[in-house]
């Protein structure tokens, strides 16, 4: 992901809109609870319930999770 999408991400997710993006290395998604601007991190809750901390650099960002289900 870019740093104007990171950037995005993180406005939605602080403004309490629901955002989702994917960690490319793993696969795995996530909804964005919150960045971590100081480190370039995006904290991430998957569907399972389980709390991420990833790399914006290794994330990109899902346009419509209801197009699928998320994995």
């Amino acid at each position: 992901m870019n740093t104007s999408r990171y950037q995005y991400v993180c406005a939605e997710a602080k403004a309490g809109r629901d955002t989702f993006i994917r960690h490319t290395e793993s696969g795995e998604e996530g909804r964005v609870s919150k960045c971590v601007t100081a480190n370039d991190h995006v904290i991430v809750e998957t569907p399972q319930g389980e709390t991420r901390c990833w790399d914006y650099n290794a994330c990109e960002e899902v346009i419509d999770p209801r197009s699928r289900p998320m994995v």
